[in-house]
């Protein structure tokens, strides 16, 4: 006999041998089934890591690519700003989502491969012409101000209209907080995210714009005075957009819209300006000379003989009104972006 002395033993050995087999395939099934599942989470994770990047890279483009007001409400629903498909990334879509009158959510949302929507957001700031001119609480806002005698700082007809420029009274936000007196003729520098730059960083400074700092009001200009120079406007009738200067700019002719020095300004004898003035430095106005907007600058502002600021809230918001390149949102520096945002946020 072979294999074995006793009979049985050989059914014994088979069975053990088939049991053995049996374990070595549930061993092998079940790495399998491990393998594929950790083959479906990598996927699943690529897929997920994908659909963010698209959802980050629909918001950034957004915010290089927006122009002009926005259209959500303050606690509205949100509005859709963009969307579209991509081969790679399926479709995407970002909407707005306003918080308060300057500060919105932008909510990037994107899936691949038909999976679920993953969606991120980042803080922006957007301006509002009214809420700029709100901040102000003098008509001349600067670190000192010598007045000549002759000379005026007028507050009284602030929400008023001007030959050409219509009131701006009918506007709840602006009689809610500059009507009534609420404004004075001259006060002092308000601070940080109105004026300096504090822990916003040192490229705010000099002068700011609400959230544009000198660099992107540079950036923006229509009107290009860097190094200095005679501002001598093309139009003096008509509003000239926003122009940035630098050093010592000297206004030689009358004209409008927002001017902004990272330095000294003159306005010469008999000029006359209107709009808003942002200074970092001193500004003098010679003999005559007369802004009819507001005023802010970080030194000292200087009214010569028979010089005239018309305090004009009015003049100023249609200034801001009137910079196309201004309109536009911006992310907040810092850690602005959310993410994941869950479904129904918006």
């Amino acid at each position: 006999m072979t294999g074995t002395d006793r009979p049985g033993e050989e059914g014994f050995a088979l069975v053990l041998a088939l049991l053995a087999l049996m374990v070595l395939a549930a061993i092998a099934t079940a790495a399998a089934a491990a393998a594929m599942s950790q083959l479906r989470a990598a996927g699943m994770a690529g897929r997920v890591m994908a659909a963010r990047g698209a959802a980050v890279g629909a918001v950034e483009r957004v915010f290089a690519e927006t122009l002009g007001p926005p259209l959500a409400g303050i606690g509205g629903e949100a509005v859709e700003m963009a969307a579209d498909t991509s081969a790679d990334f399926g479709r995407w879509r970002v909407l707005d989502l306003r918080l308060e009158r300057e500060f919105h959510l932008l909510v990037g949302e994107a899936a691949v491969g038909g999976g679920v929507p993953i969606r991120v957001a980042r803080v922006a700031w957007w301006l509002e012409p009214e809420s700029r001119v709100a901040a102000y609480r003098a008509v001349v806002e600067s670190a000192s101000i010598a007045v000549d005698a002759s000379a005026r700082v007028l507050a009284d007809s602030l929400l008023a209209g001007r030959e050409g420029l219509a009131a701006c009274n009918d506007v709840a936000f602006l009689a809610e907080t500059m009507g009534g007196g609420l404004v004075a003729r001259t006060g002092g520098l308000p601070g940080p995210p109105e004026w300096g730059g504090g822990d916003d960083g040192a490229s705010f400074d000099n002068v700011r714009l609400g959230w544009f700092d000198g660099p992107a009001l540079a950036a923006f200009a229509d009107i290009d005075l860097s190094g200095g120079g005679t501002l001598v406007p093309g139009c003096p009738d008509c509003w000239s957009g926003l122009t940035v200067g630098t050093e010592r700019v000297l206004v030689a002719s009358p004209g409008a819209g927002v001017l902004v020095v990272d330095g000294d300004l003159t306005i010469a004898n008999g000029v006359a300006w209107t709009g808003l003035v942002l200074v970092s430095g001193d500004a003098i106005m010679e003999n005559g000379a007369r802004i009819l907007g507001l005023v802010r600058a970080g030194g000292t502002v200087t009214l010569g003989a028979n010089a005239v600021v018309d305090g004009s809230a009015c003049a100023a918001v249609e200034a801001l009104k009137t910079v196309g390149s201004l309109s536009r949102p911006i992310p907040l520096p810092g850690r602005s972006w959310i993410g994941p945002v869950p479904p129904g946020m918006e």
